[in-house]
């Protein structure tokens, strides 16, 4: 189990089944990398594999001020 820290850069991508937001994995680059590969990635909420290009992968900050969040 991962949680995000306040403050901390991640991947993420939204779920093609169910639309959930799901974080793949922390941004060493602190938001300034481009994506150029290709992920294929289950969704935690409802078991959907799909395969996410850079077109569907965003970097995300986690607010400085927000609380820790565990994720599943």
């Amino acid at each position: 189990m991962r949680t995000l820290f306040p403050g901390e850069w991640h991947l993420r991508f939204t779920c093609k089944n169910c639309n959930a937001v799901q974080v793949m994995f922390p941004d060493l680059s602190k938001g300034k990398a481009k994506v150029i590969a290709q992920y294929v990635a289950e969704c935690i909420s409802c078991g959907h594999k799909g395969n996410y290009n850079k077109a569907e992968i965003e970097c995300f900050q986690h607010p400085p001020n927000a609380d820790p969040v565990p994720m599943a």
